[in-house]
This record gives C-alpha cells, sequence and structure tokens, in this order.
C-alpha cells in the first residue's frame, strides 16, 4: 500500500498526495492518506487547521480524489493525534530508491506495512523523465474532491475576475506573526526564525511586481485582512480579489486560496513558499519570487515586536539579528555588519548564542 503522510500545511499535503496518486498509476499499488493534526512548524498546538475533526470543511467526503465517473480513490484515514506508523519514507531512502524499475518499486510498496510517498515532488528516476508529469500533476487536481462551499466560492470568484487573465500575490502575515510570538526561543533559534525571514516580504515588493500588471485581476492570497484593504486602497477595490469576506473557515480559506493562485495567470511570491510553490505545479502556472528585501523585512517585524510589549522582546529580536546576519552572508547582502550591531545591542549574550 502507498500512503502520503505530511503533518505540514495544505499545499505540501495536497501535492505529495497528488504524486503518491501518480505513483499509485504508474506501479499499480493502491494509495490512501494519513491525516493527522498541524505538526509543523509549530508542533502540535490548539488549532483547527488541518486538523482531522475539521476534514469535512475541506473534502465532500473521506475519498480524497473523485473521477468523472464518481468513484473514489485515495482514502484519507483519520489521526486526531501524531502517529508513527512505520511506513518507508521514500523521501529519506530516495537515494537507495532513485533508480529502481517500476516494477521493482510496486514490489517495495507492497511489502511490509507500505510505502509514504512523503514528498510534494517526483522522487524516482522514471518521474523526473516523464514529459508528461506537468499534465499528470494538473489533472489529477481536477478530481480533488473539495468540498462543494470551497468550489462554488472559487466558482464565484472566477465568474468575476476571469482567473485566468488575474496575477496573484502570496502575502504571509497571519502564521508567521503567531510563530513570531508563540514559539519557542529554541525553536526560533533552530531555523525557526530562518523560515519567517524567507516568508514575510514586505508589501512594497509586492507592489513594485504589481505595478507592472496594469490592467486585469489582483487576487490577494493572504491570512491578513488589513492586507487585502491595503491593495484595495493602492489599485481600487474593483481590481482585488480575495476570499477575506466571504464566509469559510480557516480551513476553507487556505484552500479556496491554493485554488485562487493555481488559476491565476502569474503568481507572485515570498522569497521561499512551499504553499505557492505547490499552487503553481498544480496549476502548471508561472511563479515569480520576490527578491530579499531583507532591510525592510526586519524593520517591520522589530516594529511588529516592539508594539507587542512581550517580556521577551529583545530576545527575539536578538535571535531574528542573527538570522539575518546568517541569511546577509550566504546571499551577500552586504548587511552582516548592520545585523551584529543590531544584535549586540538587543541581547548580546542571546545573538552570540544563536550565532553559534
Amino acid at each position: 500500500m502507498i500512503y502520503s503522510q505530511r503533518s505540514d500545511g495544505l499545499g505540501t499535503r495536497v501535492l505529495s498526495a497528488i504524486y503518491a496518486q501518480i505513483f499509485s498509476e504508474q506501479v499499480g499499488v493502491p494509495m490512501g492518506l494519513i491525516w493527522t493534526p498541524l505538526g509543523w512548524p509549530f508542533g502540535v498546538r490548539d488549532t483547527p487547521l488541518m486538523h482531522p475533526n475539521n476534514i469535512f470543511e475541506l473534502f465532500g467526503d473521506l475519498a480524497f480524489f473523485r473521477d468523472g465517473q464518481g468513484n473514489g480513490h485515495g482514502r484519507i484515514v483519520l489521526h486526531e493525534e501524531p502517529v508513527s506508523t512505520e511506513l518507508l519514507s521514500l523521501y529519506e531512502h530516495r537515494y537507495e530508491l532513485f533508480a529502481l524499475s517500476q516494477a521493482e518499486l510496486a514490489q517495495v510498496s507492497s511489502m511490509g506495512k507500505g510505502v509514504n510517498y512523503d514528498f510534494p515532488g517526483p522522487l524516482f528516476r522514471f518521474m523526473t523523465e516523464d514529459a508528461d508529469a506537468p499534465a499528470k500533476v494538473a489533472r489529477i487536481a481536477g478530481t480533488i474532491n473539495w468540498n462543494a462551499h470551497i468550489l462554488g466560492t472559487v466558482a464565484a470568484i472566477d465568474e468575476t475576475f476571469r482567473l485566468e487573465n488575474c496575477l496573484s500575490v502570496h502575502v504571509r502575515r497571519g502564521d508567521i506573526v503567531e510563530m513570531l510570538f508563540r514559539s519557542d526561543l529554541a525553536d526560533l533559534i533552530d531555523g525557526g526564525m530562518t523560515q519567517i525571514l524567507q516568508r514575510y516580504t514586505p508589501l512594497q515588493a509586492y507592489f513594485d511586481a504589481v505595478d507592472r500588471h496594469r490592467r486585469g485581476g489582483i487576487v490577494v492570497c493572504t491570512e491578513d485582512d488589513g492586507v487585502v484593504e491595503r491593495f484595495q486602497h493602492r489599485y481600487g477595490a474593483h481590481r482585488i480579489a480575495s476570499c477575506s469576506a466571504r464566509d469559510l473557515s480557516e480551513n476553507q480559506r487556505a484552500a479556496v486560496d491554493l485554488i485562487l493562485l493555481s488559476k491565476s495567470r502569474r503568481i507572485v511570491a515570498p522569497v521561499l513558499s512551499f504553499f505557492s510553490q505547490c499552487a503553481a505545479a498544480i496549476g502548471n502556472t508561472r511563479i515569480r519570487n520576490t527578491a530579499w528585501h531583507l532591510k525592510d523585512t526586519t524593520t517591520e517585524i522589530t516594529a511588529l515586536v516592539r508594539r507587542a510589549e512581550s517580556a521577551r522582546s529583545e530576545q527575539v529580536l536578538a535571535v531574528m539579528y542573527a538570522a539575518a546576519y546568517r541569511i546577509s552572508e550566504q546571499n551577500d547582502l552586504n548587511l552582516a555588519s548592520y545585523y551584529r550591531g543590531l544584535g549586540t545591542t538587543s541581547d548580546a549574550a542571546l545573538f552570540e548564542q544563536a550565532m553559534a
């Protein structure tokens, strides 16, 4: 049996499941999904996002795919707590398995407790050499058994804005801010702050990209309604497509945003965004990641942290300055001395610890 099990966000879960279904069709072994609570990057916490109890907010039933004849594929197996399935991770063993034939991989997939296709992309040579892979991804994405309310919302937006003519922007805010204030300092030091800086892009960077798109609608996908208002103020409410004012749960809003991005003409995304990359793959849509705007990013985040007046504000900033120092060095941004100066004036000891 082939399974797809991810513990992170919707985009990577969906795209991994699509590739698992492609793999399933190619090796002739059935697939399913193991759906557990959100476990990354926060650790399991009190959130409705991706929680098994809310699965029917996202899908019509426990079949992840339904073909044109109504047949279900990819049975969803729910676990209300994170589970260790003892499945063979195909991603972790990709170097050992990469060159195997379809027949050999079919045998591997039929042995033991099964395998976990746990990566949102092709893992094996015969998959990477498949010129039809983008078309297969789009075909299977079109059979996802989305909840009817999600599909109705997308159809209503498409009818007004004609999504294939729209530029879309993915502006990460809500979950990033939550990471800043709720993550342990150790988690922020251990890669969490770097992820924040990769995903938090100042609005001006999006405006610069959108300003060159002089006609047509602009799809704004974000968790922050204030961001939508800023775009409406700059470009006019008549040009801004968004699901922010619609009656959707958090899960449904994420799904609608994923579909809107995938159906647009082009996506403008943060420096790093798996959600946007998954949407681009699902829709075979062009994507353009913004360049680094590190100084503006850290300035905006500094203002957010200081407005919160938290007892650990200077500690969070010290960790951020250390992460920014490393990013500057790795990307030749010539800001390393700037961030060292800020780090030593915030919490110098923690800055040095984070640097180490």
